[in-house]
């Protein structure tokens, strides 16, 4: 089974306390991400897991909560974690598409 691994690293940065110790596991294996339906389930799946993991997140050196930044590296993360291939067919099907 494909899925992405642990993005600690991004947690680490973005979560405060116990939550960067946590992994997330985004199975992706399942899905043709190089169609608009593919990539969009895999859209949905790393929301639900980035809402999981960043629900008490906090800035780097901070007391103040930032769920955005940590909504954003985590999904920066996630998508650098796919194979090349992966990363190209994602990309190439969040293209708008253009009728001539």
């Amino acid at each position: 089974m494909k899925t992405l691994a642990s993005l600690a690293a991004v947690l680490t940065l973005a979560a405060a306390g116990a939550a960067s110790a946590q992994e997330a596991r985004i199975q992706w294996n399942d899905l043709d991400l190089s169609t608009a339906a593919g990539a969009d389930a895999f859209d949905a799946r790393l929301d639900a897991a980035a809402r999981r993991m960043c629900r008490d997140a906090r800035r780097p050196g901070s007391r103040i909560g930032d769920h955005a930044f940590c909504l954003s590296a985590f999904r920066s993360e996630a998508i650098r974690q796919l194979p090349g291939t992966a990363q190209v067919e994602y990309a190439l099907s969040r293209l708008p598409v253009v009728e001539a």
